[in-house]
């Protein structure tokens, strides 16, 4: 009998799945059997496949990362990502399509805002890049790399005095190109939403995402004050199967966004 666990992030490739639920991270077959389990490191909720399918990196939101060999069974390292006292992200991990990098999101030293890149070689899992350490402040929210061009690209916000500016944009070498405008309302949305396509649409993830949350805070504003809650287009309800069949992809976001600005 496949297993049956509330799952908050649940990936898969054609021989394995990965399901996280904070303290154990699972390895099933394809069709749903356990394996084996890990607890190598606690609040490990996001999960990524490297595209030979045979290793996943977990992150946990304690700064870790820990690889595994899917066909051995087995640990294969556990590294800290950022120091102890520097911010952590929730963010999942990506694969570069040629398997060769692992990226990851990260808190600049000594700056609770603002976002850096690290590049892993997936050779030995050592550092071989630190992007944006010394950009202007900036936070990035998340990353998604293009089937088609290969190219990762990224959303985020530049952090401003007043204001943040809110973009989307392809990484070309160490650097961001053809950024992109975007308002805060596409960010929010594809932020959240395509966060909860990498960790699988899990309904776990689900249950505790904006998409569940804000309905429910805005029904009980209403019930409050007796006054509708104006809705953002981006802040209506999705299902589940809404979201599933939608195009999220921060490719597509950039591609129908404003054009660039002029530098």
């Amino acid at each position: 009998m496949s297993l049956r666990k509330p799952f908050v992030s649940l990936v898969s490739n054609d021989r394995y799945q990965i399901g996280c639920t904070g303290q154990t991270v699972y390895l099933l077959d394809a069709a749903g059997n356990e394996l084996a389990k890990f607890q190598d490191t606690s609040y490990a909720y996001y999960p990524a496949l490297h595209p030979d399918g045979d290793i996943a990196a977990v992150y946990s939101n304690k700064g870790i990362m820990a690889i595994y060999s899917l066909s051995e069974r087995r640990l294969v390292r556990k590294f800290r990502v950022t120091a102890v006292n520097d911010t952590q992200t929730n963010v999942i991990p990506r694969f570069s399509p040629d398997g060769a990098y692992l990226y990851h999101i990260e808190g600049r030293k000594g700056d609770m805002l603002s976002s850096r890149i690290s590049v892993y070689s997936t050779v030995d899992y050592r550092p071989v890049k630190r992007l944006f350490e010394q950009a202007p402040r900036m936070h990035f929210s998340c990353m998604d790399f293009d089937e088609s061009s290969g190219y990762l690209y990224l959303l985020g916000y530049f952090l401003r005095e007043d204001r943040n500016d809110y973009f989307v944009a392809p990484l070309n070498g160490q650097s961001l190109q053809n950024i992109r405008s975007i308002d805060q309302s596409h960010h929010d949305f594809y932020r959240d939403a395509i966060f909860l396509k990498q960790q699988g649409f899990t309904k776990e993830s689900y249950k505790w995402s904006s998409f569940a949350f804000a309905p429910r805070v805005n029904a009980f504003i209403e019930h409050l004050t007796g006054r509708s809650v104006a809705a953002d287009p981006f802040g209506q309800e999705y299902t589940l199967d809404d979201l599933k069949l939608m195009d999220l992809s921060l490719a597509r976001l950039w591609e129908d966004g404003p054009r660039p600005k002029e530098r």
